[in-house]
């Protein structure tokens, strides 16, 4: 079975009328996930299948433009590790070189990644609110009601220490129930992702 890449837009919810706030929402998340691309970063989603079985993605990102990904579901693990507009992938451990379309993909989301983000909505400033025991500063953006009527707000959940992004959650305004989508980041030291394969020049251009 071959997974395939999976690209989480953080700011393509919604798009809603500036809400009245103490402090600049918008201006604040960007901040916080320009700060996050100075150094390597984790990013986590658990979620389920089609198939309704659950399913692990771990993103390492390196700047300026490297990434490795592993996907675990059951007992089968894809790994791909992507440098520049080079790529390779992994069933349960044998590498090999990707071709070039799929490696195109793989280029495409290290370049969108790595660009400077811009939030595209709106976000209230929530203050400081506790998530999974811990405090943050929280940031929403405007709810609105999806295909199935639930109502549904993606919540930003930063870090007050270091002003870095720790959760990317959608979800109920309210934060009740099962979130549609959740992205937790962390800020290993010891990422250091490298080619599995070949010699050539990694940072040459096409």
């Amino acid at each position: 079975m071959r997974l395939k890449l999976l690209v989480l837009p953080l700011f393509a919810l919604c798009a809603g009328a500036p809400a009245a706030q103490a402090c600049d929402g918008r201006a604040e998340v960007e901040a916080s996930f320009v700060k996050q691309q100075e150094q390597p970063w984790r990013t986590r989603i658990v979620s389920e299948s089609d198939a309704g079985i659950a399913q692990e993605q771990i993103f390492d990102y390196q700047p300026p433009n490297r990434m490795h990904r592993t996907v675990k579901v059951g007992d089968q693990t894809v790994e791909t590790i992507g440098v520049n507009r080079w790529a390779w992938s992994a069933d349960n451990g044998a590498w090999s070189e990707m071709e070039a379309p799929h490696a195109r993909v793989v280029a495409i989301h290290i370049l969108n990644t790595f660009q400077p983000p811009k939030a595209s909505i709106d976000f209230k400033c929530l203050g400081e609110v506790s998530y999974e025991g811990k405090t943050y500063l929280g940031y929403q953006s405007p709810a609105e009601t999806g295909e199935n009527g639930a109502v549904l707000a993606r919540t930003i959940y930063v870090d007050p220490d270091t002003r870095l992004p720790a959760f990317n959650v959608v979800g109920a305004p309210d934060g009740s129930g099962v979130p549609v989508h959740r992205e937790e980041f962390t800020y290993p030291t010891d990422i250091n992702i490298i080619p599995p394969m070949g010699n050539r020049d990694l940072d040459a251009q096409p």
